[in-house]
């Protein structure tokens, strides 16, 4: 007698497999053992967090568990479903590769962790996916090698060699259309010359930005100082210096604080990062800041 051979359209037996595999997977996922411990695959969704920006149906991460410590690679969401951050993590720590996303999806920051601290090739992105800022970090955890910062457009704004976290070597600016602008020299952190290459003829433009809590408040005296050419006048025209000869306050003083005019302030990088205006000795708002500012 002969026997009959059965014959399964190929796409009913991938369908039976796929099938078979979610059902192992579904059996694996988010287990504890007898301690309580957290073990293997987990998926978290919104109706395991505090959190009411998720629906109770959401996944707000995933990545697998050992003795209750995330091991391995984890991918973090947004309540609109894309992905936030991929972080890879040995024994509940970031340690290695990670990469965070704005919630429109662009990268926003790409690098290498360990030990608690950045190492090795740093990348930080605008909204918008262009660059801003591309840092070299050595082994213990310091800036070392060239450094660069970025305005929004792309062009380069600023960039400076660091030898263990101290600036070394010729530091150049850039308007936002690429143009060098200035040059400094610093030596072991100092600032040994400075050079402007060039100037646009931009203004500065107020803003006054009515939620901006510091409107209204009286200016203060600085401890900044004049160039050692000049001497510093209570009442009249100064320009102010920080130690690394950025200019800090420009204008009219009145009884040793600044009246009418501009104050000046930077990032601990030395990025001009806010421009307060005063009139009559009392903030009024914020300045935009023009490529002569830069």
């Amino acid at each position: 007698m002969k026997r009959k051979i059965l014959f399964y359209p190929s796409f009913l037996i991938v369908a039976i497999a796929m099938l078979l595999s979610q059902n192992s997977f579904a059996g694996e996922i988010n287990k504890t053992d007898a301690k309580g411990q957290r073990q293997g695959y987990w998926i978290i969704k919104g109706d395991m967090v505090n959190d009411p920006s998720y629906k109770p149906e959401s996944k707000v991460e995933e990545g697998r568990y050992s003795d209750n410590r995330k091991d391995g690679l984890w991918k973090k969401y947004w309540p609109n479903g894309k992905l936030r951050s991929a972080i890879n993590y040995f024994s509940g720590k970031p340690t290695g590769e990670y990469e965070l996303y704005y919630e429109n999806g662009i990268t926003e920051e790409h690098g290498y962790w360990g030990s608690n601290k950045n190492t090795g090739d740093f990348k930080r992105f605008y909204e918008n996916g262009n660059p801003q800022q591309h840092f070299l970090f050595a082994d213990n955890g310091k800036r070392n090698g060239l450094q660069k910062y970025y305005h929004e457009n792309g062009k380069t704004a600023l960039e400076v060699n660091i030898v263990n976290g101290t600036e070394s070597g010729t530091m150049r600016r850039y308007d936002n259309n690429g143009t060098l602008i200035e040059e400094k020299v610093f030596e072991n952190g100092t600032v040994k010359q400075t050079k402007k290459v060039g100037e646009s003829k931009s203004s500065t433009t107020i803003v006054k930005d009515p939620y901006d809590k510091n409107i209204g408040n009286k200016s203060k005296a600085s401890t900044d100082k004049t160039n050692a050419a000049e001497s510093f006048k209570p009442n009249g025209f100064n320009t102010l210096y920080n130690n690394i000869g950025d200019v800090t306050q420009s204008g009219e003083f009145k009884e040793g604080r600044l009246f009418n005019g501009k104050w000046y302030r930077y990032s601990t990088d030395g990025i001009l990062i806010r421009i307060e205006i005063y009139r009559g000795g009392t903030f009024i708002g914020t300045g935009v800041i023009g490529d002569n500012e830069n």
